[in-house]
């Protein structure tokens, strides 16, 4: 076939997931950068073995600091708030 035009590889659609779920958990919840981390740690192995498209190799490696970086701050927060005592987040109206 003369003439046929390369079609342009996808960025990975996990790895793609994997920096939202990150991005996600630094302002939601926690759960979400851990799930965002070990997907992005997932997909760039399958993108070292060639399973998977290298465009998505910048998606996850943002995907691992972002997640990283989160996860880290969760658990500081959380070790500040057990040794502060200050658990409750509830308000008071008196």
């Amino acid at each position: 076939m003369e003439g046929a035009i390369p079609q342009p590889e996808k960025t990975s659609g996990m790895a793609t997931a994997a920096l939202v779920l990150s991005i996600v958990g630094i302002f939601c919840c926690g759960v979400a950068s851990i799930v965002g981390l070990i997907l992005g740690i997932v997909e760039l192995g399958r993108i070292n073995r060639g399973e998977s498209s290298e465009k998505g190799r910048s998606f996850a490696k943002a995907a691992i600091i972002i997640g990283a970086i989160a996860v880290t701050l969760g658990v500081i927060v959380n070790i500040i708030l057990a040794v502060t005592g200050n658990w409750s987040f509830y308000i008071t109206t008196s």
